[in-house]
């Protein structure tokens, strides 16, 4: 059996970037300079500390209605970048 590696939806993460919330919700979303690196969960590439600028909001990725609630911190690049979706493990997580 396979898997599949995917980022979070682009238009939730450019809902993020627009209003500076958590889409799902309300809660502020925080932007800063890097200080750990990552990764992103939209394109799934770590961060550059000190020098990638990045959004931290509140996300909760089961949305189906029999699923337990388990909301969490996630960070995306404050710029916007693609969603991974390519076949295989991304890249900057295989270390």
């Amino acid at each position: 059996m396979g898997f599949r590696v995917a980022g979070i939806p682009g238009s939730l993460a450019a809902e993020v970037r627009r209003t500076l919330r958590s889409p799902q919700y309300g809660h502020p979303a925080h932007r800063e300079t890097a200080t750990g690196y990552g990764p992103c969960r939209l394109c799934l590439r770590t961060f550059v500390e000190g020098v990638d600028e990045r959004i931290l909001f509140t996300y909760q990725p089961f949305g189906d209605p029999g699923s337990v609630p388990a909301p969490g911190p996630v960070f995306i690049h404050a710029t916007p970048c693609d969603r991974y979706e390519a076949p295989g493990f991304p890249p900057d997580l295989r270390r």
